[in-house]
């Protein structure tokens, strides 16, 4: 059972893993130079992947006038490797996990500092995140990564929510939790943030989360990066769940259950020529999405209001996709080289 203790005034260490994110990173570094906190009390820690579009210039640009602000390289290119070595070359008894890709509230560290005193019986707090769209697209996007159709149960995604979740995007950890649990699975690509927060729970810790600790996470801008991912989400979501022999939770099961229904109604088809059901099931589908999104087309126009369920659409079928392909490659692949080669 992990034990959690009170705080005080002490060192933070913001943790960003980043790559690439050249269009995003200025924002980043600059809301969290300028929180509410005195910059004394805090150190920002970026763990780049070896960028190559320009990130590494700009962040050499921010260490040179912030003393706060550390770059380390990260080889292994991957996030839970970032998130590990900022961690172990971290200072502060709070590590606080950040994105790259984000804009942070100037009260979002005091904010989560305040969290964690108000509430010490919880080791991991954050806030929910706000999503935001920079296009038409991503736009719709935004607003389909906090609806229940687009993302199910999923807390950590509803701006306003505050109680219990099974995970923060953006948490607070007192670091001895690392001593308790170890540090992040390298092993997963993604999903490693799901991942430490089972372990966590599984050893008695509690994550609560709140919408006073504010946060806004850009959304990808273009169908072709969401697809890829949310593709890569389903894809080591079974990964992980074959890692801990773990229930799959109902809302990410749904995407996958569609798919096979969907296909098993195109093989009907196909082999009795009988289109009728195939064609219903995706007629209800799409009319669901459509009087869903009847608040959207009025409150937000046409054009957002079509991208939403291009983006919902877009959401279930890649990782759902994902899922189904992980399966294969990890069970059936396998079992048929073993048969054959």
């Amino acid at each position: 059972m992990i034990k959690e203790n009170q705080i005080g005034t002490k060192k933070i260490s913001v943790i960003i893993p980043c790559r690439n994110e050249k269009k995003f990173i200025r924002q980043t570094l600059d809301s969290l130079l300028a929180q509410t906190l005195p910059i004394e009390d805090y150190e920002i820690i970026v763990v780049d992947g070896l960028s190559d579009d320009g990130t590494i210039d700009i962040l050499n640009e921010y260490c040179r006038v912030n003393l706060n602000v550390r770059l380390i390289h990260n080889e292994k290119k991957i996030t839970p490797s970032a998130m590990n070595l900022g961690i172990k070359n971290s200072i502060g008894e709070i590590i606080v996990i950040c994105g790259a890709h984000s804009f942070y509230s100037s009260d979002f560290l005091s904010s989560g500092i305040d969290l964690m005193t108000t509430y010490p019986e919880y080791g991991c707090v954050g806030g929910p995140i706000t999503s935001e769209g920079d296009n038409n697209f991503s736009k719709a996007t935004a607003i389909a990564m906090s609806s229940i159709i687009g993302v199910g149960n999923a807390k950590h995604r509803f701006p306003d929510y505050e109680g219990l979740a099974e995970m923060a995007c953006f948490p607070f950890f007192r670091k001895e939790i690392f001593s308790i649990i170890g540090y992040y699975n390298e092993q997963l690509v993604r999903n490693q943030d799901d991942e430490f927060c089972l372990r966590y729970r599984e050893k008695g810790g509690k994550v609560f989360i709140s919408h006073k600790v504010k946060s806004t996470y850009f959304v990808r801008s273009s169908p072709f990066a969401l697809i890829k991912q949310y593709f890569n989400y389903g894809y080591w979501r079974w990964i992980l769940i074959r890692m801990y022999k773990m229930p799959i939770s109902i809302r990410q099961l749904i995407p996958s259950i569609f798919i096979l229904i969907l296909l098993l109604l195109l093989t009907y088809a196909i082999i009795m020529d009988f289109y009728f059901l195939l064609l219903i099931f995706i007629a209800t589908y799409l009319t669901s999405l459509f009087i869903f999104a009847m608040k959207i087309f009025f409150d937000k126009g046409i054009i957002i209001g079509i991208n939403f369920v291009f983006s919902v659409i877009i959401l279930h079928f890649s990782y759902g996709l994902g899922l189904f392909y992980s399966i294969f490659e990890q069970i059936l692949f396998k079992r048929i080289k073993r048969i054959f080669l």
